[in-house]
């Protein structure tokens, strides 16, 4: 379905999703420097152009390459992208740094303020990655890899229960917000996320539905360690169009692929069912009852159309 890019349909949550800025910056920039004019809903919420979300993407860039945001906000669309493109034109190719290269620093960045019980700083980091890197480079280049890491440091007893609450609960923070429904595609499909019974370890889910919202499907997320009558009901309520559970334990494989398979029973046959995690691939060496998708990264949602069924 095509859009006039001067319709208002984009609320400041999902306008600070597709631009890295946050809406408090959103906001300011509109009060002080009337950078865009954003309408009203009828409950008195702003409501966003997609020329708006240009303007403003426009906007940052050039305060990102040094300028002032009271100089630029002045400038008219046209004269704003004319001189975005000549100061890009101006960086020398060596000066251009790829957001990517630095995963590895967040990463440790992250680690080294969790093992530090600095809750405010890896927040503050994490949303640092999150706003150079963009969303889905962040999930795989950054937020998963984390999670790896404290999962193994946590098993080899490297680091507290202390330290690993903190960093899960802070990283699942940013995880929630990325993945309000307010950021989904309102026609895509819909995924239900969650863990199966026994499995307790939500962030796996939570990052499936990011990925899932980032990729246009609509997500319903339901926690960890559901019954699974409770997963498949909750499917056919909302209508998803497919089912994601996150598998991370490697200890109850029997048990998993018992789930997968009681799961695939009670879902109707045109919901599919995808399952991803540390131990999808363990999965992949039994004998899966057909409707079932395994997924070895966060990139699966991307890769299947519209009833779960791969490209």
């Amino acid at each position: 379905m095509s859009h006039d890019a001067s319709t208002p349909r984009h609320p400041i949550r999902v306008v600070a999703h597709r631009t890295g800025l946050t809406p408090a910056a959103i906001r300011a920039w509109e009060r002080r420097y009337d950078a865009v004019s954003p309408a009203r809903s009828e409950g008195g919420q702003r409501v966003y152009s997609d020329r708006d979300v240009d303007r403003l993407n426009t906007l940052r860039a050039l305060v990102d390459m040094g300028r002032s945001i009271s100089t630029v906000a002045a400038l008219p669309p046209a004269a704003a992208e004319a001189l975005l493109s000549e100061d890009i034109q101006a960086t020398p190719a060596a000066d251009r740094v790829d957001p990517s290269e630095a995963q590895d620093e967040w990463i440790d960045d992250a680690y080294q303020h969790m093992v530090e019980l600095d809750a405010e700083a890896l927040e503050r980091t994490l949303w640092r990655a999150f706003l150079s890197l963009g969303a889905q480079p962040f999930l795989e280049g950054v937020a998963a890899p984390l999670l790896s890491r404290v999962g193994h440091s946590w098993a080899g007893g490297l680091i507290s229960p202390a330290q690993e609450h903190l960093g899960s609960g802070v990283l699942e923070r940013v995880l929630a917000w990325m993945s309000d429904p307010a950021m989904s595609s309102p026609e895509g499909p819909t995924v239900v996320v969650a863990t199966l019974p026994g499995e307790r370890h939500a962030l796996g889910a939570r990052l499936a539905a990011v990925a899932a919202a980032v990729a246009g499907w609509r997500p319903t997320y339901l926690g960890a360690d559901l019954p699974i009558s409770d997963i498949a009901n909750a499917a056919h309520d909302v209508g998803a169009d497919a089912v994601a559970i996150s598998a991370v334990r490697t200890d109850q494989m029997n048990e998993t692929a018992s789930s997968v398979f009681a799961l695939r029973e009670l879902l109707k046959p045109e919901i599919s069912l995808m399952v991803g995690g540390t131990a999808a691939r363990l999965l992949k060496a039994q004998e899966l009852p057909s409707g079932v998708e395994v997924f070895d990264g966060l990139d699966g949602f991307a890769t299947v159309d519209r009833n779960g069924r791969g490209a």
